[in-house]
């Protein structure tokens, strides 16, 4: 399932600042912000923090050869408990969070920067296995900072690639539509430009560049994605390459909801059913419903039984 966007302004343009040897990646998500983040009532704190687990997940849209999905999953240990981004090498995005309301709506009065609190995990997934290929995950600890700085931690340890990334999101004040942006720079393999002294100094000058930017710039949407990194790194000789689209979307189907029903034992698939015998499930990506009469979970319950007695 796929959503129609509006206007074509779901993006990620990668980019190469030929000086410093820096590539990076700009994102820009209009329509699949508004549409991922308006599928749910989430309270603004965790909306906010599942905005910018999109714009960190559509980041890599492109820049991982794979078949499959890529997932960037956030287990937090406070208000805030699971935060998960699912996209697809084509693109496809999707997320959703796990939360306390009633803890979220006492920390947002006092200090909403502690919605995960300590010792969560941020996990990348690249899982390629319904293509033949494998599961390959990731792990960082996060350290009490933004998700941001967790994935920068994480390319520090696990790539010992040096990366920085902007985020910002908010909401139209006219229409209430709300969008969502960032940039992400990452060094390039230092062997062929310059010393390390040079190499480093080429980086601090583009990330203090990249601190300059304001959330009002990555997310007006009549500057142009060109005209920004311009206006940011002109003297750093920016090339820019094919823009690569991003959608929302569910691979949610009823097919899928009865394959999830199959996988519980008979009497637990009896234990689901409400007043009337049938079933509703509802995603949790997309808020879909889907809803089982009661002769569709009859037929259900005779399959599972058949396979339970096929295997004793």
């Amino acid at each position: 399932m796929t959503a129609t966007l509006a206007r074509d302004e779901d993006l990620v343009l990668p980019f190469l600042l030929e000086r410093a040897n820096v590539r990076g990646r700009l994102v820009r998500l209009a329509g699949t912000a508004d549409w991922v983040l308006r599928a749910h009532d989430y309270p603004e704190p965790v909306t906010r923090q599942l905005a910018e687990l999109l714009v960190l997940g559509a980041s890599f849209v492109g820049a991982l050869k794979f078949e499959g999905v890529f997932s960037l999953q956030v287990r937090g240990q406070g208000p805030v408990h699971f935060l998960v981004v699912d996209v697809t090498n084509e693109g496809t995005l999707r997320g959703y969070a796990g939360f306390d309301r009633e803890r979220v709506a006492r920390l947002a009065r006092t200090d909403a920067t502690g919605l995960l609190g300590g010792g969560g995990l941020l996990v990348l997934t690249v899982d390629q296995r319904q293509a033949g290929g494998e599961l390959q995950q990731g792990i960082v600890r996060l350290g009490g900072g933004t998700l941001a700085e967790a994935l920068v931690e994480y390319f520090r340890r696990s790539e010992q690639i040096p990366t920085a990334v902007r985020t910002a999101c908010g909401r139209d004040p006219l229409t209430g539509r709300w969008r969502a942006a960032g940039i992400l720079l990452q060094a390039m393999p230092g062997e062929a430009r310059g010393t390390r002294e040079e190499r480093e100094e080429d980086w601090r000058r583009v990330v203090m560049l990249l601190e300059t930017v304001r959330e009002a710039e990555l997310l007006d949407e009549t500057l142009t994605p060109e005209a920004l990194l311009y206006r940011l790194f002109h003297e750093e000789r920016v090339q820019v390459f094919a823009p690569v689209s991003v959608q929302p979307g569910c691979s949610c189907t009823r097919e899928r909801v009865e394959a999830m029903l199959l996988g519980f034992p008979a009497g637990e698939i009896e234990s689901m059913r409400l007043e009337d015998g049938g079933i509703e499930v509802t995603c949790r990506f997309c808020n879909r419903r889907y809803r089982l009469a009661r002769e569709e979970v009859d037929a259900l319950v005779r399959r599972r039984r058949a396979r339970e007695e096929a295997r004793s």
